[in-house]
C-alpha cells in the first residue's frame, strides 16, 4: 500500500526507527488465571518462587501451587487463610492468623506443620540465616530453624514492611522508625516520620537502596544515611511492589493495576499501565513476584495474571483489529477496526484524535501520509488528522508520482480523482468492485488494483492524456514492499523488467514458490524476506554462502492471530512488524536464533493408579525428573503431564520406548501422555518441545517396571554361563542318557514289583476276608448256646481277626511298601498313635469308611469318630479333605 521510497529517505527512517525501537513499551503477553482455572479463593496476598521455578502463592483458601502448568491447592488442617509465603530451606513458610510451614516429601507432596496462633494477620515474611521473620500489624514472631524456638517482640504503635538489605532484615516501627531485626529484636537505625501514621506496603532492594512503598503513594528510597523521596509521575495508591531489573520496578496499585515503573538517573517514569483492558481480571494488584524466566506474576483481588517476557515476538499496540501500519517522522502509525493509534512524542501508544473508526489503510506518497477512514480520506500531518474527503468511504490511496492524480479504492468503486484547490473531484468510476489495494509502479507508471473481495484478478490502471485506461492481466497478487514491487502469478513470485514480467532474480525471493502468498516484505539489506502462505507465516534467510534457508515455523505462534484479507508486513530497519487481529506484534530480527529463552521440557505431573487395593499416587516436578520405578503386580496406568495448554507457543512431541518407536505428532495443545499395560522392563520416556518450528529441546525419564521374575539373571549372563559349560555339558551327555535308561529300567522294575505285591495284598486280603466272615459266623452260633465254654471261643475267635488285622494286615498290606511315608509323617506329627498311623494307612491305599471298619472290626461310626480326632491332630481346617491331604502327603 506504500509507495517506492527515496533510498536516502528509507535508510534515513530505519536508522531513527531502529533507535526508536529501543524505547517502545512492550504490551506483555498477558495469561490471566481465574478461580475456576486453579480451584481455590479469589484473593491472592502473597508470591514466592523456588529454585525450580514452581510458584507458591498465598490464597483465601491455603496455599496455592503452580507447578509448570498443574494447579495444585494445599489447604491448612484448621481450613484458614494465608496472607503471605516464603520458600526456603526447602520448607514453605506460610502466615495468616497462624505461622507455620510445609515440608515436600521426595515425590513434591507437602504436609503442614504449626507453629503458633498469631494475633492479627502475618502479612509478610522475610528468612536469613537460620531465622526466619513474619511481620503482622503489632508484631514480628521469630522461629530458630536450628533450636525450634519462637520468640515475639511486640510493637505498641505498629510495625509495618519487612525486606532484605544488604543481608539484613528490615522494618519499621511506627513508634521509632526504620530498623533491622535479627533474633534478639529490633535495632533503630534511623526514624522515618512519613511511617508514623501511614502504612508501609513493601520493602524492597532496587540499584543497591532500600525502596520504601507506602500504601498512599509516597515511595522513598534509603541509601544508609539518608532518605529520597521520589517524585512519581503520578499519586496512586500501591499495595504491592517488586525489582524487576536494574531499571525496572514494578508497582501493583489499588485501582490502577500494574505500573511498570523506569528508575533512570533523570528521574523516574511510568511505563505503559498493564490493566484489565490489557488482559488482567482485576485492577487490585495485592502481590507480585519475579519467577527464574523473568516473567513478572500477579496476585490480584481476583484471579492471578502472568506477564509473559520470553517470547521473542513482543507486542507493541494492542488496540483492536490491525489492517496497516506505517513509520512517519519517527513515529509509527497504526490503522484499526477502532481508529487511527501513533506513538507520536512517548513510547505509548494512544488513539489520534478524531479518528475514531474504521481506519483501512496508510499510504505515504509525494504529498504526505494518508489514512483511508471509512468517512473519506484523512491527511495526517504531525499526528494532526485533516479530513479531505468525506462523500463515501475510503480504502485504499494510491498518488500517481507527484501529480495532482489520485486513485481511490472507494465503497462505491475504484474512483479515478483529481486534486483541485485542496479539494478531491472524481473524474471517473471504474467500476472496480470488491475494495481493491492500491499501488504505484513509478517503473510503469501505473497504479496496480489488486486484492480485492470481488476476485483475485490483479488489473492495471494507466492514464493516458485525459483518459483512463484499465486493463486485466494474468496475475493474481502484488506486494508493495520497501524494496519495490513484487508480482505473483499464483505459483512464482516476479519483477517488472521493461514492461514484462520475469522471476525474480534475487535468490531470496526464488526460494518462495507455490500457492495462496498473500503477502510479502523484504528487509533493506536484502538478507531476509517474510512472508504469509497458507495462513502460515514463514521467514526466509540468504546465508553467507549464497543458499537460502526457509523457517517454516519460526513465527508460528502469530499465525492464529493473522487477519484474512488485510495480512500487513514490514521490515524496517532490524525489526519486523506483523500486524494481527489485536494489534502489532515485533520481532527483532538479530534476535531470530537465540535459543536462550527455550529450556528443556518438564514434566510437571506423574500421577500412577495401580490396583483397587493399593492407593493411586502423584509426582510433581522436580521429583518427576529421576528414575521412575513401578511394580508390575500393582501398576496399572501412568499418565504425564507436560504442558498447561494456556499459551500456545511450544510445541510437544513424546514417546516410549521400546514400547512406542514412532514420534507423536508435534502439538500446542497436547497436555499428556498415557500408557497402560506395560510389561516388566526398563522403559524411556523422550519429551521434545520446540520454539516456532526451529529450536528444539529433549527431556528423557527413565521408567522401570519390576516383575516377578525381574531379578532373575539376565539373559546375556545366562547365555554366557551356557556357553561355558556347554563343553562340559557335551562330555556328559552319553553319560547322562545311560543313567536315565537305567532309571527308567529300574522305575519300571519297581513299578512292576510293586504292583505284583499289592495284587499279592489284594489276595491275602480276600482270603482273609473269607475266613474271618467264616470265623464270625461261628463266633455267632457259639454265643447262642450261652454257657462258659462257647463264650472262651468266642473270645479267642474276636481276639484273632483284630490280631491279624492290626498287625499282619498293616505290616504285610502297607508297611513294607511305605516306610518312608510312615516315617515322615510320624515325625512331623509326632502325636499321632499306632492307631492314628493304621487309620492313616488304610486311607492312603483308598479304603473306605465299611471297609476300614470291617478290617478294624469296628462300627463306621467309631471310624467316623476316629477320622474326627485324626483330623484335629493333622491341625486340618474344615475347608480340607482328609483323604486328598494324605494322598497328597
Amino acid at each position: 500500500m506504500k509507495s517506492n521510497k527515496n533510498v536516502l529517505i528509507a535508510l534515513f527512517i530505519s536508522i531513527i526507527t531502529v533507535v526508536h525501537a529501543q524505547e517502545y513499551t512492550y504490551v506483555p503477553d498477558i495469561t490471566s488465571f481465574d478461580k475456576k482455572h486453579y480451584g481455590a479463593g479469589r484473593q491472592n496476598w502473597d508470591i514466592s518462587v523456588d529454585e525450580s521455578d514452581n510458584i507458591y502463592i498465598a490464597n483465601t483458601e491455603g496455599l496455592l501451587r503452580y507447578i509448570h502448568g498443574q494447579w495444585v491447592l494445599n489447604e491448612l488442617p484448621s481450613g484458614k487463610s494465608l496472607k503471605s509465603v516464603c520458600v526456603y530451606e526447602n520448607k514453605i513458610w506460610c502466615g495468616g492468623d497462624e505461622i507455620g510451614f510445609f515440608d515436600i516429601d521426595n515425590r513434591g507432596n507437602l504436609s503442614y506443620n504449626y507453629l503458633a496462633g498469631i494475633d492479627g494477620d502475618v502479612w509478610q515474611i522475610e528468612t536469613k540465616g537460620e531465622n526466619v521473620f513474619f511481620q503482622s500489624n503489632n508484631y514480628i514472631t521469630i522461629y530458630n530453624i536450628k533450636t525450634k524456638s519462637l520468640v515475639q517482640y511486640t510493637f505498641p504503635k505498629s510495625i509495618s514492611g519487612l525486606g532484605k538489605w544488604r543481608n539484613q532484615v528490615w522494618t519499621i516501627s511506627g513508634d521509632n522508625g526504620l530498623g533491622t531485626l535479627d533474633f534478639d529484636g529490633f535495632k533503630l537505625v534511623k526514624p522515618f516520620p512519613p511511617g508514623q501514621n501511614n502504612e508501609v506496603r513493601v520493602l524492597f532492594e532496587h540499584n543497591d537502596k532500600l525502596y520504601i512503598v507506602l500504601l498512599n503513594g509516597q515511595v522513598f528510597t534509603f541509601d544508609g544515611v539518608d532518605f529520597n523521596k521520589i517524585e512519581m509521575p503520578e499519586q496512586l495508591s500501591y499495595f504491592s511492589a517488586v525489582h524487576y531489573d536494574e531499571n525496572t520496578i514494578y508497582l501493583g496499585s489499588i485501582l490502577e493495576g500494574i505500573i511498570p515503573v523506569k528508575t533512570e538517573a533523570e528521574g523516574f517514569s511510568f511505563q505503559q499501565k498493564v490493566q484489565q483492558q490489557n488482559g488482567l481480571l482485576d485492577n487490585t494488584v495485592l502481590s507480585l513476584a519475579v519467577d527464574n524466566n523473568g516473567n513478572l506474576w500477579a496476585g490480584l483481588d481476583y484471579g492471578i495474571a502472568m506477564l509473559d517476557k520470553e517470547s521473542l515476538l513482543k507486542t507493541i499496540v494492542r488496540k483492536g483489529a490491525t489492517y496497516d501500519i506505517a513509520l512517519n517522522n519517527n513515529t509509527i502509525y497504526v490503522a484499526t477496526n477502532k481508529g487511527l493509534y501513533s506513538n507520536y512524542n512517548s513510547t505509548d501508544f494512544s488513539l489520534v484524535t478524531g479518528t475514531q473508526g474504521q481506519v483501512w489503510a496508510l499510504n505515504e506518497s509525494a504529498s504526505g501520509l494518508f489514512a483511508c477512514h471509512n468517512n473519506g480520506l484523512i491527511k495526517i500531518d504531525n499526528n494532526t488528522p485533516q479530513l479531505l474527503y468525506n462523500k463515501t468511504g475510503v480504502m485504499d490511496v494510491a498518488q500517481i508520482g507527484s501529480s495532482n492524480q489520485f486513485m481511490f479504492s472507494a465503497y462505491t468503486g475504484v474512483l479515478w480523482m483529481h486534486k483541485e484547490k485542496g479539494e478531491f473531484v472524481e473524474k471517473q468510476n471504474l467500476w472496480l468492485w470488491g475494495n481493491p489495494k492500491l499501488s504505484y509502479d513509478k517503473a510503469n507508471d501505473c497504479v496496480w488494483a489488486y486484492g480485492g473481495s470481488a476476485d483475485t484478478i490483479v488489473h492495471r490502471i494507466q492514464l493516458i492524456d485525459d483518459s483512463c485506461a484499465v486493463s486485466k492481466t494474468s496475475l493474481r497478487d502484488v506486494f508493495d514492499t520497501d524494496y519495490g514491487l513484487f508480482f505473483y502469478d499464483g505459483k512464482t513470485i516476479l519483477e517488472s523488467d521493461n514492461g514484462k514480467f520475469v522471476q525474480s532474480q534475487m535468490a531470496l525471493i526464488q526460494g518462495i514458490s507455490g500457492e495462496n502468498i498473500t503477502a510479502l516484505a523484504v528487509s533493506p539489506d536484502n538478507n531476509i524476506a517474510v512472508y504469509i502462505q497458507n495462513q502460515e507465516l514463514k521467514m526466509i534467510e540468504e546465508l553467507a554462502d549464497g543458499s537460502t534457508v526457509v523457517h517454516n515455523k519460526l513465527l508460528s505462534e502469530v499465525n492464529n492471530d493473522l487477519l484474512k484479507q488485510f495480512e500487513c508486513l514490514k521490515i524496517s530497519g532490524k525489526l519486523l512488524y506483523i500486524t494481527t487481529d489485536q494489534g502489532v506484534k515485533v520481532l527483532p530480527l538479530n534476535l531470530r536464533h537465540n535459543q536462550h529463552t527455550l529450556k528443556e521440557p518438564i514434566i510437571s505431573l506423574i500421577e500412577i493408579t495401580y490396583s483397587e487395593d493399593v492407593k493411586s499416587r502423584s509426582l510433581y516436578y522436580p521429583y518427576t525428573n529421576t528414575e521412575l520405578i513401578l511394580e508390575s503386580r500393582h501398576f496399572k496406568t501412568i499418565s504425564l503431564s507436560f504442558a498447561s495448554g494456556k499459551k500456545q507457543k511450544i510445541e510437544y512431541r513424546y514417546r516410549l520406548l521400546p514400547y512406542i518407536k514412532e514420534w507423536s505428532e508435534w502439538s500446542f495443545s497436547q497436555k499428556y501422555a498415557a500408557y497402560g499395560d506395560l510389561k516388566p522392563r526398563n522403559y524411556t520416556f523422550e519429551l521434545e518441545c520446540r520454539y516456532n518450528g526451529a529450536i528444539v529441546k529433549e527431556t528423557k525419564l527413565p521408567i522401570l517396571i519390576k516383575g516377578i521374575g525381574y531379578y532373575y539373571l539376565p539373559i546375556a549372563v545366562i547365555g554366557f554361563i551356557l556357553v561355558a559349560f556347554s563343553l562340559i555339558i557335551l562330555q556328559y551327555v552319553k553319560n547322562r542318557k545311560l543313567r536315565l535308561k537305567h532309571q527308567q529300567f529300574k522305575r519300571r522294575s519297581n513299578e512292576e514289583q510293586l504292583k505284583s505285591k499289592k495284587e499279592q495284598l489284594l489276595q491275602f486280603t480276600e482270603v482273609i476276608r473269607h475266613k474271618n466272615v467264616f470265623l464270625v459266623e461261628v463266633s455267632d452260633a457259639l454265643a447262642r448256646m450261652k454257657n462258659s465254654t462257647a463264650a472262651r471261643w468266642v473270645k479267642k475267635i474276636d481276639n484273632e481277626i483284630n490280631k491279624e488285622k492290626k498287625e499282619f494286615l498293616f505290616h504285610k498290606l502297607f508297611a513294607e511298601d511305605h516306610q518312608d511315608f510312615i516315617q515322615r509323617i510320624s515325625t512331623e506329627f509326632t502325636i499321632l498313635t499306632q492307631n492314628d498311623i493304621r487309620l492313616i494307612s488304610f486311607i492312603r491305599i483308598n479304603a473306605n469308611t465299611s471297609e476300614i471298619a470291617q478290617f478294624l472290626n469296628i462300627s463306621t461310626s467309631s471310624v467316623d469318630t476316629a477320622r474326627y480326632r485324626l483330623r484335629k491332630k493333622l491341625d486340618l481346617e474344615h475347608t480340607q479333605n482328609l483323604n486328598k491331604f494324605i494322598l497328597d502327603y
